[in-house]
C-alpha cells in the first residue's frame, strides 16, 4: 500500500508539474534533486528547495499572482523564506508571507518596492501588462511582513540539506547568494546573470562588485551549478568571465558599448558569456 501510495503521489506531481507548462501564470521545472525553478512569467527565477524536515523559498517574485498557493502544490513542508535582495521582482510577494529573511542593508528597498501600486507597475513593465487570471490572484491574509535579518556565513539546515548565506554587495548593497553545500548548487540572484545590471541608483561602484566576484571565485570547488534570478542554469566557472568583464571595464581593455533599457541607460561591455551593464560615473 505505501508503495502504490508513492506511485499516486509522484504521478500526481508529474502532473501537475506538466500541467503548469502552459496557461498559467507560474510555470515549474525540477532543475536539482528537490530543487523546482519556479518562472514568474518569464520575469524572474524563483527556486524551491527541499530538505528532509522544511523546504526554502528563494525570492517570491514580482507578488502579481498567487505563489504560496502554488508552492503548496509541490511541498507541503514548513517554508523558510529568503530574498537575495531588494528589488520588486524579487521581493515582491513579501505581503504572502508572515516573515521572510534578507540581508538588513536591503530591507528597507524591500519594504519600499512591497507596496500594490509599485508591485503594479513592476509587473507591467516586466510582463508586458499581461495578468494572472481571477483564479490565480492572491486571496489569503495580507502580512505586515517581518523582515529577519541575514548575514555572511548563516546556515539554514532544512534536514539533510545546509544552505549557507554568502555575503555579495554589487547590484544592491545587500545582495546576497545562497550556497546548497551537499549539492554544490549556487542560487545567486542577480549577482551572476549572463547580463547584470551595476547602473542602477542603489548599485555599489563596481570595484565593489569585483571583490563580491573575487570571493565567489575563491570557492569555486564548492559549486558546480549556478542557479541565476534570470536565465537558465550555467556553469560555476562562469564567474571567471563575470571578473575578466569587469576587469577589462575598470582598466579600459574592454569595448564600451550604448545600453537603453527601462531602468535607465548605461553602457555595456562583455567578457566571454558575461555581460555587465554599468555606470561611467561609479567605478
Amino acid at each position: 500500500m505505501k508503495r502504490i501510495l508513492t506511485l499516486l503521489l509522484a504521478v500526481g506531481l508529474c502532473s501537475f508539474l506538466h500541467a503548469q507548462s502552459s496557461g498559467t501564470w507560474f510555470t515549474v521545472k525540477e532543475v536539482g534533486p528537490k530543487v523546482w525553478q519556479i518562472s514568474d512569467h518569464g520575469a524572474d527565477n524563483m527556486y524551491l528547495v527541499e530538505g528532509r524536515d522544511s523546504a526554502m523559498l528563494i525570492d517570491n517574485g514580482l507578488g502579481t499572482a498567487d505563489i504560496v498557493s502554488f508552492i503548496r502544490k509541490i511541498s507541503s513542508k514548513p517554508l523558510i523564506v529568503v530574498i537575495t535582495h531588494g528589488h520588486p521582482d524579487h521581493a515582491g510577494s513579501d505581503y504572502q508571507f508572515a516573515k521572510v529573511y534578507i540581508h538588513p542593508a536591503d530591507s528597507a528597498a524591500a519594504r519600499q518596492y512591497n507596496d500594490p501600486s509599485t508591485r503594479a507597475r513592476s509587473s507591467s513593465t516586466m510582463t508586458g501588462d499581461n495578468k494572472p487570471s481571477p483564479g490565480e490572484m492572491y486571496k489569503g491574509e495580507i502580512y505586515n511582513t517581518i523582515t529577519i535579518p541575514v548575514s555572511d556565513g548563516k546556515v539554514f539546515d532544512l534536514g539533510g540539506r545546509r544552505i549557507e548565506v554568502i555575503s555579495t554587495p554589487g547590484h544592491t548593497p545587500g545582495e546576497i547568494v545562497l550556497l546548497d553545500i551537499s549539492n554544490k548548487l549556487l542560487f545567486s540572484g542577480d549577482n551572476n546573470n549572463s547580463l547584470v545590471w551595476l547602473f542602477l541608483g542603489n548599485c555599489l561602484p563596481l570595484h565593489k562588485y569585483l571583490a563580491s566576484l573575487e570571493k565567489q571565485a575563491a570557492r569555486l570547488q564548492e559549486f558546480t551549478t549556478i542557479l541565476p534570478g534570470h536565465g537558465d542554469p550555467i556553469p560555476a566557472t562562469f564567474i571567471l568571465d563575470q571578473i575578466s568583464c569587469v576587469n577589462g571595464i575598470l582598466d579600459g581593455s574592454l569595448e564600451r558599448k550604448p545600453y537603453q533599457s527601462f531602468a535607465g541607460n548605461a553602457m555595456v561591455a562583455t567578457f566571454g558569456e558575461a555581460s555587465v551593464a554599468f555606470n561611467p560615473g561609479n567605478l
